[in-house]
């Protein structure tokens, strides 16, 4: 018997059994036309492919479960099918067909998390250089590549950046952050979007009705919801729960909450009512019912936030908040009703509330106490205190403590910042006021800057050092790229209205190369921060002192082309 694409029959104890496949799995898309919530990313990809300008390395940065690794698969086939239509793939030719199939060899799939080492790259740049045997292209697709070894990453360096002419890399990864500037520099980008709820509740309506299985509109957005922007994950909940129903029937929400260990939306609403009534008896006998029944206290909590995020958004955004948060009109007009009884600011105080106890929570064994806590501060209408922590001890009063005078912006590291001897010849200045003198008024504190000092020649002195840091915090809010390739140099003060960045180092060139194209903005975010309008800023690369390098750091700068000096 012929094997079909979603079942695969084996034996078992001398009977057929069905291998069932998921949904994930069994509904992937097959086309670039079948992959939803990616519009950009896919009509991008099918038009390199028309025109044939395909990348030599692509990187694909999303959270999980929004099709990463079957996009890869796709453009993967795509590039290589000999009856390509309109960018797709047409999954009948026989490069299709074979690629399909495990084990193929213009295909390499690498799990980085499980191949992480610098050896399993080492492999890959030897078997490079050999062509494919099927289509035009070999295509190593490197999932959760941020895994890989700082080691691992240089030795991938060089192959990623000029590989040959039959090879295409395709990286993907949830946390692009991890990545190193030389490995992102090299990549074309694509950012996976999450996505949308809507979205997911089509395609879930699209297989149940492949599949014949009746499901309630609202425990199919309750499911979707609970997907997280993921489809994988919806469709694995779904999966789940599919054989939940009785007889046939249509699977209802209050069958997806019992099999989740959550409670039902009404129950909820009931306890938070009772939490801005401030009625603490009913609101424990509600919780204590919910326990006997085997509710999860986290999952509570995580339904008490999401309950009060719904209040908040029905009282500020009004008849918005149907198409916000996916209700009907009923239940928005119950919203807006126990809404309006609060007050916005009652439910930014309790959302506050439970936030801060829900981190504890998930780390602690008494999780019925702290949800209990945690309620009956918020029926008590308790306000956490301005700036306090958990882990904040309180201090004892003493019976002669001293009044607390009003907080005051201060200058952080202002003292530490100036050298020895000129804050000697400040300190006259510095001396405390006589008795009764009127103090000066504390100004609001304003942004942070590298104020200049004065010598007694009345010319300026600057902090190089500290100057340096208020514009590597500048640049990490502004442009990060920027930032990374900044943090690599040393700010020094060659005179009064002079400063220079200096590199040294295997990388110095490539550094002070493209700083060297930022320079103008670089000098004017320096005259802003340092408050000198005529300073200048040069960008330069300095020799390496032969006798005090090792003889790692001679080869880095021998590699690097950074001239060496010796005494």
């Amino acid at each position: 018997m012929r094997e079909s694409a979603a079942k695969i029959k084996t034996k078992t104890n001398g009977r057929k059994a069905m291998a069932y496949m998921a949904l994930y799995r069994k509904y992937r898309p097959q086309t670039f036309d079948e992959v939803v919530g990616q519009d950009f990313v896919t009509r991008i990809l099918k038009n390199q492919i028309i025109s044939g300008r395909v990348g030599h390395a692509y990187l694909l940065a999303g959270i999980r479960g929004t099709g990463k690794t079957t996009i890869a698969k796709i453009f993967a086939r795509a590039i290589n099918c000999t009856d390509n239509r309109g960018g797709n793939p047409c999954n009948a030719c026989a490069v299709c067909r074979e690629i399909e199939k495990p084990g193929v060899m213009d295909i390499i799939e690498i799990d980085a998390a499980s191949n992480r080492g610098v050896d399993e790259i080492r492999d890959i740049r030897e078997k490079v250089k050999y062509p494919p045997t099927l289509g035009a292209y070999k295509v190593y697709i490197i999932d959760e590549v941020h895994m890989l070894t700082r080691e691992a990453f240089n030795a991938l360096l060089k192959t990623l950046e000029e590989p040959p002419a039959h090879v295409v890399f395709i990286l993907a990864t949830t946390e692009p952050n991890k990545l190193p500037m030389t490995i992102l520099s090299r990549c074309q980008r694509f950012d996976i979007r999450p996505i949308d709820q809507e979205v997911i509740a089509d395609r879930m309506r699209m297989i149940l009705q492949d599949i014949g299985v009746a499901m309630d509109e609202d425990a199919l957005q309750f499911v979707a919801a609970r997907g997280d922007h993921s489809m994988r994950d919806a469709l694995s909940i779904l999966d789940q729960i599919i054989d939940i129903r009785e007889d046939g029937a249509a699977i209802t929400q209050e069958q997806v909450l019992g099999f989740l260990g959550m409670a039902d939306r009404q129950t909820i609403l009931a306890l938070a009512r009772a939490m801005i009534d401030g009625a603490a008896d009913q609101a424990l006998l509600t919780l204590q019912t919910l326990r006997a029944e085997g509710k999860d206290a986290a999952l509570i909590l995580d339904q008490l936030i999401t309950c009060f995020r719904e209040l908040l958004v029905a009282a500020t955004t009004g008849p918005a908040a149907m198409r916000i948060l996916g209700i009907g009109e009923a239940a928005f007009e119950t919203l807006s009703a126990t809404a309006k009884a609060a007050g916005k600011n009652r439910l930014f105080t309790m959302i506050d509330i439970l936030l801060a106890d829900q981190e504890k929570l998930r780390y602690n064994d008494m999780s019925a106490v702290i949800l209990e806590m945690s309620v009956l501060k918020a029926c008590s209408g308790y306000v956490p205190a301005a700036g306090a922590t958990a882990l904040q001890p309180a201090r004892p009063a003493t019976a002669q403590a001293a009044p607390v005078p009003p907080e005051t912006s201060v200058q952080p590291k202002a003292a530490a910042d100036r050298p020895m001897a000129h804050s000697a010849v400040k300190g006259s200045a510095q001396q405390p006021a006589p008795d009764g003198a009127p103090s000066a008024p504390s100004q609001p504190a304003g942004p942070r800057t590298a104020k200049p000092e004065t010598r007694s020649d009345g010319s300026a002195e600057i902090n190089a050092d500290r100057l340096f840091r208020l514009m590597h915090d500048q640049l990490a809010k502004t442009n990060p790229l920027l930032q990374h390739f900044f943090s690599e140099g040393r700010l020094a003060q060659v005179s009064d209205h002079r400063l220079e960045l200096r590199f040294a180092g295997s990388n110095a060139a490539m550094h002070a190369d493209m700083l060297g194209r930022e320079k103008e903005d670089l000098e004017k975010m320096a005259q802003t921060l340092s408050r000198n309008a005529d300073l200048t800023l040069d960008i330069r690369v300095v020799k390496k002192n032969a006798e005090t390098m090792s003889f790692a750091e001679k080869t880095a700068a021998i590699v690097g082309d950074v001239p060496i000096e010796s005494q």
